[in-house]
């Protein structure tokens, strides 16, 4: 009974396996903030905490603890452990346990699930038949994968709006794809190189022309590198005899991706597909020299540890170098870095490095050693091929790491991959420990049995339900604040609904509440517009209205609060908290303030940020301290010497504090930024203002009639108004703290601001 018993736990284990292995990658729901990432982690948690209750009562039903022991044990614990302490010391504990939401891949959780889920692999594919079978699956999700992705390619969508897009992908990115499909290339290529029982000639040939036109049309250079990689590896590592005889099928499946490779990226007349390519949006990575800088600067002032997982973000807007806003996308925040090295480094310090590096020296040398192909050990125990192909799957994910940073697809297929070649070494299916702690117990029939898995499962049981709930109260959070974003802009009062229950099932993410802060300010702001013209020009509210836009403010306020609380280390939050008390000087006193100490602290977390200095200045505009704003709007074009909207603001502020001289000469500096594109709006305002002060300073005028305004710290908020009634006071307001002035820069393309000449 107990063995037919516990027959059936690995039969419900494999299973749920197997589950997992095909869906991980497929998986993806609109009901969630991230449609991707988020459900995939969430099905992860659930499966691999069922998977650990089965795998702990099996051992109760044996009698026994068994674990299957593998090389890779030792260097995934102490991943795992610097994880864990990493997160520990983080001072920002929340994104470091469960992630910058809505990205979850990278956190402590995460890590934790990915590991365990190695663990329960190794233990349950002891048997050559389940590893075909879990192949198997793998495969025909991968196939799943690249079919799709190619459909979309050629535009060829699934009925969902958020899949109406040339580079969806089930994956939820173009990289993990990528990644997915590389990672199990090598078996189709030699099976079609060795044919073997793993995987016919025929399916070998297609699977390898698939992957890899797939790969091929998505890829970016660094990935193209790879897949060439995967080919030569496998037919230079294949002995030569072998190749000769199989050549005919080995060159038809390279030679089919490389002219759809070539004709991708060769332009010529009447070439649909490098049309296709052309235009199929690429993943922006950041750079590797500006992620190098910004990782070496995190690591050098938290060298041992780092600053927690998932913490990448705060070390980009803190460290990022000067030149990165030279880029085009220099107003974008990366919270990841170029490759899981870098990642790893500036996270996770020099333990988490020197962690990771112990983990891929483990990988090569298991790999290296089970590279030769038709040993006689291997032959026997029909992995011939097998083994060679899954150690070059190994080689390919360290390089893998080399080139870009991990997804959630990549790492579980990682480790999937990494659990089959262990697993189909037959020394490594026989090295099984056994585990007791000497206690036993008894039963009613006098007959002895260990206690340690009971004490085990009840440990579990408890976790478990604390996971569990957690898990639903999370998602059950995550879904309304999805919700709110459906009706954000058709039903303000059902979106105020919706983030409210998102807060109470989940009040510590950040994003919720800078969400909700958002929500208050555009409802009150929506009854700000609607006052009636009074005499005087001013505008009237009736007492409700006043009443109403009062508590929406303080509720915008108290929420923008409290996610800098939550989150003090994100320059976003602290950005929000400043624009909300910026828009809303029209109705509250002080309120201007209270904006330039969050626009304060935001700079400091942010030092390299040109818009938040702009922001900056306008504000100083609108309170007519011009020599204050005048240097905010210097700093800004310092900081990016191509910021024509910098400039602009710069000019007007120099004529505003009557420096026609000065004002001309950044004047004409805009008009040669914004002259790419003569018909634009921005490019006539310039020329307008330029000529306007041409003629100014050619008849020695101290001020110009140019009837133009800073642009800078204006909107289209209506609780700006300055005809609107008060309807707050802020008390008290904070003293603003000294930000340094930016140097201008001597290696910037564009001449940045300088004096103007004397007139003589």
């Amino acid at each position: 009974m107990r063995n037919r018993l516990a027959l059936y736990l690995d039969y419900a284990i494999t299973f749920l396996l197997f589950l997992v292995a095909g869906l991980t990658p497929l998986i993806f729901i609109d009901q969630m903030t991230e449609f991707y990432e988020m459900p995939k982690l969430v099905f992860l948690v659930v499966a691999t905490t069922i998977l650990i209750g089965l795998w702990i009562f099996s051992w109760i039903v044996k009698g026994k603890i068994v674990l299957t022991r593998t090389p890779l044990d030792m260097p995934l614990l102490v991943l795992l452990v610097v994880i864990l302490i990493s997160t520990f010391f983080s001072t920002s504990r929340y994104e470091a346990i469960y992630g910058n939401f809505p990205r979850v891949h990278g956190s402590a959780v995460s890590w934790v699930v990915y590991i365990l889920l190695y663990f329960v692999t190794v233990s349950h594919l002891r048997e050559l038949v389940k590893i075909k079978m879990f192949l198997n699956v793998l495969y025909g999700s991968a196939v799943i994968v690249a079919a799709l992705t190619l459909l979309a390619f050629f535009h060829i969508f699934l009925p969902f709006d958020f899949a109406k897009a040339v580079n969806f992908t089930p994956t939820g990115s173009t990289f993990s794809t990528i990644a997915f499909l590389l990672l199990l290339l090598p078996l189709p290529i030699l099976s079609v190189i060795t044919p073997n029982k793993f995987m016919p000639l025929p399916l070998a040939m297609v699977l390898t022309i698939l992957f890899g036109v797939t790969v091929a049309l998505i890829s970016s250079v660094p990935s193209l590198v790879v897949l060439l990689i995967a080919f030569a590896l496998c037919f230079f590592l294949s002995k030569p005899h072998q190749v000769r005889k199989t050549f005919p099928m080995f060159i038809t499946t390279f030679a089919v991706v490389g002219l759809v490779l070539v004709l991708a990226y060769l332009p010529f007349s009447g070439n649909a597909l490098q049309s296709l390519e052309s235009n199929f949006p690429k993943e922006i990575q950041l750079p590797f020299v500006d992620s190098w800088k910004v990782s070496v600067s995190a690591f050098r002032d938290a060298p041992f540890f780092g600053t927690g997982p998932s913490t990448y973000l705060f070390n980009f807007t803190t460290y990022k170098p000067a030149e990165f806003n030279s880029l085009s996308f220099w107003n974008f925040s990366f919270d990841t870095a170029y490759n899981e090295y870098l990642q790893i480094l500036g996270t996770m310090g020099i333990f988490g490095f020197l962690a990771l590096i112990y983990f891929v020296i483990i990988i090569l040398v298991n790999s290296w050693r089970n590279l030769a192909i038709d040993t006689e050990d291997a032959r026997l125990d029909n992995t011939h091929v097998l083994l060679p192909a899954m150690a070059m799957s190994g080689l390919l994910a360290i390089v893998l790491l080399a080139v870009h940073v991990t997804t959630l697809v990549s790492v579980v297929a990682t480790l999937f991959i990494l659990a089959v070649l262990m697993m189909a070494q037959k020394s490594m299916r026989e090295k099984v420990t056994e585990l007791s702690l000497g206690i036993k117990a008894s039963t009613a029939g006098n007959k002895q049995f260990d206690l340690f898995p009971v004490i085990l499962f009840v440990i579990y049981f408890i976790a478990a339900i604390a996971v569990l709930y957690n898990t639903v109260v999370m998602t059950t959070a995550d879904y309304f604040h999805r919700q709110a974003l459906v009706t954000a802009s058709s039903n303000g009062a059902q979106t105020y609904s919706d983030l409210q229950k998102a807060e109470q099932f989940n009040p510590y993410v950040d994003l919720y509440r800078v969400d909700m802060a958002q929500t208050n300010f555009a409802l009150a702001n929506a009854i700000a517009a609607r006052a009636k013209p009074g005499k005087n020009g001013t505008l009237n509210l009736s007492t409700q209205d006043k009443q109403t836009i009062q508590t929406l403010l303080s509720q915008a306020i108290n929420e923008a609060k409290a996610s800098v609380l939550l989150s003090p280390n994100n320059a976003r939050n602290w950005e929000v908290l400043a624009s909300i008390y910026q828009n809303i000087d029209g109705v509250a006193q002080n309120s201007l303030a209270f904006a330039l100490s969050a626009y304060g602290q935001a700079i400091q977390l942010d030092p390299m940020n040109p818009s938040l200095r702009l922001d900056v200045g306008g504000i100083y505009y609108l309170t007519k301290n011009y020599s204050t704003s005048i240097r905010f709007f210097t700093d800004a074009a310092n900081l990016k010497p191509d910021y024509a909207n910098a400039y602009y603001n710069l000019s007007i502020a120099y004529l505003d504090n009557n420096d026609i001289p000065d004002a001309l000469t950044v004047a004409n500096q805009t008009v040669v930024l914004l002259q790419s594109n003569p018909n634009s709006p921005d490019y006539k305002t310039a020329v307008k203002l330029q000529s306007a002060l041409k003629t100014a300073f050619a008849n020695a005028q101290k001020t110009a009639a140019t009837g133009a305004k800073a642009t800078a710290g204006q909107s289209n908020s209506a609780l700006q108004n300055s005809n609107l009634p008060k309807v707050a006071n802020f008390n008290n307001p904070p003293s603003v703290s000294p930000v340094p002035s930016v140097k201008p820069n001597p290696k910037a393309a564009v001449p940045q601001v300088t004096k103007a000449p004397a007139k003589k």
